[in-house]
């Protein structure tokens, strides 16, 4: 819905890019909203932006006035199906919030309680574009709440491609969702750092695992293989990880699905110390940088899960171009010939300071590859 910049509040999510005198967008679609981003947009004489009607704790958001023809509902409209999975996520990472402040506080973890609140959005089927676009649903502040339920998502989703039966995929889901929960336990709020930990932090970080093990351990309803998850999933395949350097055929496949969703997630997501970043260079990060770290088979199957680049889809690069993807190599998905606005041909694997910032909600074109 389209309003004034003045009746923004923080926590407004904007639904398209925000352009002023540059082809690069001002703001991206998808940001959330705070006080300084809503006075950058006055600042820039912004005077409307389209925002979406839930806010990012997904309460709905009741601006004082819409413009043009929008019409104001003063009943919470029904949820479409595109968006529900969104709501649901939303309001899921408000209940996991709660939920570790009170183990903070010393609250043992009741299962039943998670098993109730959670398990229907694990049941949900998010589309591609909503998975590709989970990152920018989160705050600085709040990023570690939002980090756990997404895992938790992308873990699911990508355990279906396993073909594990309905009740792993509920084991995996709640393994993702309290693969951190031992960071509960640290002597420490590592949660309100404004920049990278020390050595000493770090440290400490490092065994949240293992409290997560311990907090969870002998509660009933939660699997082995849900425990290996939690305990194992900053593991690496060779053997670099921790708490236990674990490598390679001991670590435990719901461990090996976590571990890419975590890493994943971490690298798009907005922190104190570090801008969010484009799925599509993180997934090529991964792709390099944790090679004989990550599960090769599992990275592939996460890629094929979360990347909706082929033939004919249009996107938009970091400088601004958009271009029409001619060709992929299967080798190197994420580089791959490019039809820019010109006319002219880039192949992204010439140009190593380029990359697919997003893909533009748009059908395919009518290109083909040439033989």
């Amino acid at each position: 819905m389209k309003v004034k910049t003045e009746y923004l509040i923080p926590g407004c999510i904007l639904n398209e890019d925000v352009y002023k005198y540059t082809n690069i967008p001002l703001l991206k679609k998808k940001t959330i909203l705070t006080n300084k981003l809503i006075s950058i947009l006055h600042i820039f004489l912004i005077r409307t932006v389209n925002v979406e009607n839930k806010l990012v704790d997904g309460s709905l958001y009741k601006p004082e006035e819409l413009i043009e023809e929008d019409v104001y509902i003063t009943e919470e409209p029904a949820i479409k199906e595109e968006s529900r999975f969104i709501s649901v996520f939303l309001q899921a990472v408000q209940k996991y919030k709660k939920l570790f402040l009170n183990w903070q506080s010393g609250s043992k973890v009741d299962l039943n309680v998670i098993r109730k609140e959670f398990i229907p959005l694990m049941r949900l089927s998010p589309s591609k574009e909503e998975m590709i676009d989970l990152h920018h649903y989160g705050s600085m502040k709040d990023y570690h709440y939002y980090h756990a339920v997404a895992v938790s998502v992308l873990s699911v989703s990508l355990g279906r491609k396993y073909n594990l039966s309905e009740g792993e995929l509920i084991q995996l889901g709640l393994s993702a969702l309290l693969a951190d929960c031992g960071m509960a336990r640290l002597p420490y709020n590592v949660y309100g750092q404004q920049g990278p930990l020390t050595s000493e932090e770090y440290n400490e970080v490092r065994k949240h695992p293992l409290l997560g093990y311990k907090m969870l351990e002998g509660i009933p309803g939660l699997t082995k293989a849900a425990l290996l998850g939690v305990l194992q999933h900053q593991e690496r395949e060779d053997g670099s990880g921790y708490p236990l350097k674990t490598r390679g055929k001991k670590i435990h496949l719901y461990a090996k699905i976590i571990m890419v969703c975590d890493i994943y997630h971490a690298m798009t997501s907005e922190r104190y110390y570090r801008a969010k970043q484009s799925p599509y260079r993180v997934l090529e990060a991964i792709s390099k940088d944790n090679f004989g770290k990550v599960d090769h088979s599992c990275l592939q199957q996460f890629i094929q899960l979360i990347s909706n680049l082929s033939i004919g889809v249009k996107v938009r690069l970091n400088n601004g171009w958009n271009g029409t993807i001619i060709y992929i190599d299967e080798s190197v998905p994420m580089r791959p010939l490019l039809q820019v606005d010109n006319n002219e041909m880039i192949n992204l694997m010439n140009y190593p300071d380029l990359f697919i910032e997003q893909q533009l909600r748009e059908e395919k074109s009518s290109l083909k590859p040439k033989v």
